[in-house]
């Protein structure tokens, strides 16, 4: 501790010294050079103001008076330049002004008791009020902690608001990592007690230890989604490189990964690739059940980033983003269209069938190739208006509309086809899906009151339905109806298995809810 407050005192003795001699140190040659330099400047000013008489810019009063301001300028700059080597007049006061460090001690002897007080007080003042401000402040008689011991108190600190059951658990997996330090399985199971317990950093560490140390095959696509994921939050909510390798990896070991394709077209939304990101989320809903937990996830995302980048999902074909990164990709039109279904089935299957060949991924149609298909949509309207009971008609109009940015006119439409099929739960799925992608595309968070609305008809005919089950829970919440939103809730926990984000997502979401 001693050596601690000598350091101290040297350091600041040292800078005091530096601070005073860069301050009091003696400026005549700096002062004969800047009038010096003054002088050149009034000597250019001189000659333009000749050049501005020729051209005929001044005249003959005006040319005159500047030159006299100049001149008067000149000999000012011209006495300070010489006071800065004599004792007097201006010359004088600024040496006053700029008494070199060593030159104050003779000084202050010169001044008698008061200039040497003076002079002590100058060099104690500084280090004795920063140290008076660290005994106020700081803590001098607190021990040294080393980083690991730092470390290790931060861990106990999260560890304590934890619940004792998880804490357990997180014992327990500890214990047998310990007892079997090279075991991939054991530092695997670690790193999801880690992610339930939302402690990524640790959960980082520990899935790549398990990954090192080689995972199992039937393992590995689904732990690389979650170390990637666990890095994604804690590069708060930025897709980094580091873990778009881990997912482009769990895509090597398996194709159908959801958790990796949708990072991976979050990682393509935010580098700025609003096409890519499409492509790899129109596929990936491709694949994944329409009722799905995390499906309107999908969709919310799909809704926002055509909108915000103006590129209609129409014109995007799907495409996974393994044939992505290696650049050969088969563009397929979007799914439900068949090839005898021609114009009656999805408008413009069959000019996209014709189109896509030639297109890169993610690329656009041309305006000509644009215009058809909102000519083919208005065929289908059409249509409909004469054969207004065509349900699936008017979903596949909804869609249409949806994906041209015609947002009013596929709401309107998938109104129509909850119309005409109020007990059928898939058809009222999909509308409000069409409502809620319409809700993303304004810029709104809040799902519209006839979503929920259709949702309580969803739960009615399908009481165990995922999505009704979570909409209705969350209209009940924001209602206060705190009893019905957490049963809801927990009939839609137990549907969704323990390694799913989801699940982490609706627990959350009913801790979060009031003491009834």
């Amino acid at each position: 501790m001693i050596l601690l407050w000598i350091n101290v005192a040297i350091i600041s003795a040292v800078v005091m010294a530096i601070l005073m001699f860069s301050l009091m140190r003696s400026s005549d040659q700096e002062g004969a050079e800047r009038g010096e330099y003054d002088l050149t400047v009034y000597r250019d000013q001189l000659s333009e103001i000749d050049r501005d008489l020729a051209r005929g810019l001044l005249t003959e009063d005006q040319a005159a008076a500047a030159r006299v301001e100049v001149q008067r300028r000149m000999l000012a700059a011209a006495g300070d330049r010489k006071g800065g080597a004599k004792k007097g007049g201006r010359g004088k006061d600024r040496d006053a002004a700029n008494v070199g460090l060593f030159g104050l001690i003779p000084r202050a002897i010169e001044q008698g008791p008061w200039g040497i007080a003076t002079l002590a007080a100058v060099f104690a003042v500084i280090p004795m009020g920063a140290l008076a401000l660290y005994l106020v402040i700081g803590s001098p008689w607190l021990p040294g902690q080393p980083h690991a011991q730092r470390v290790a108190q931060a861990e106990q600190e999260q560890m304590a608001g934890l619940p004792g059951e998880v804490r357990g658990e997180i014992e327990d997996r500890r214990a047998a990592v310990e007892r079997a330090p090279e075991s991939a399985e054991a530092w695997l199971a670690l790193g999801r007690t880690y992610r339930q317990a939302e402690l990524h950093d640790q959960a980082v560490e520990a899935l790549e230890k398990a990954r090192d140390l080689g995972l199992p095959e039937d393992e590995r696509a689904i732990a690389l989604g979650e170390l990637g994921e666990s890095m994604v939050i804690n590069a708060q909510g930025r897709v980094t490189e580091r873990a778009r390798q881990q997912f482009l990896d769990a895509l090597r070991a398996d194709s159908g990964e959801w958790r990796a394709r949708f990072y991976l077209g979050m990682g393509a939304a935010q580098d700025g690739n609003p096409k890519r990101a499409l492509a790899i989320w129109i596929d990936l809903a491709a694949d994944l059940p329409s009722d799905a937990p995390w499906m309107s996830t999908v969709s919310q995302g799909l809704a926002v980033v055509s909108q915000k980048a103006g590129i209609p999902l129409e014109s995007v074909a799907p495409a996974h983003p393994l044939e992505l990164e290696s650049g050969a990709v088969e563009l397929l039109a979007p799914p439900g269209t068949t090839d005898d279904e021609g114009e009656a089935g999805d408008p413009g299957a069959r000019m996209r069938a014709e189109a896509d060949a030639a297109r890169e991924p993610g690329e656009g149609f041309n305006e000509d190739e644009q215009a058809m298909i909102r000519g083919m949509v208005e065929g289908l309207a059409a249509r409909l208006e004469e054969n207004p009971d065509d349900v699936e008609g008017w979903l596949r109009l909804a869609d249409s509309r949806g994906v041209l940015g015609e947002w009013d006119g596929a709401v309107a439409a998938a109104e129509r086809a909850a119309e005409q099929a109020p007990e059928d739960p898939a058809v009222l799925i999909h509308a409000a899906d069409i409502m809620l992608g319409a809700m993303g595309a304004a810029g709104e968070v809040e799902p519209p009151a006839r979503v929920y609305e259709l949702y309580e008809a969803v739960l009615e005919q399908d009481p165990e339905n995922a999505k009704a089950l979570y909409f209705i829970g969350l209209g009940a919440a924001q209602d206060g109806n705190v009893a019905r939103a957490r049963d809801l809730w927990e009939r839609l926990l137990v549907q969704i298995p323990e390694d799913q984000p989801a699940r982490a997502a609706i627990q959350r979401q009913l801790d979060a809810l009031p003491a009834e």
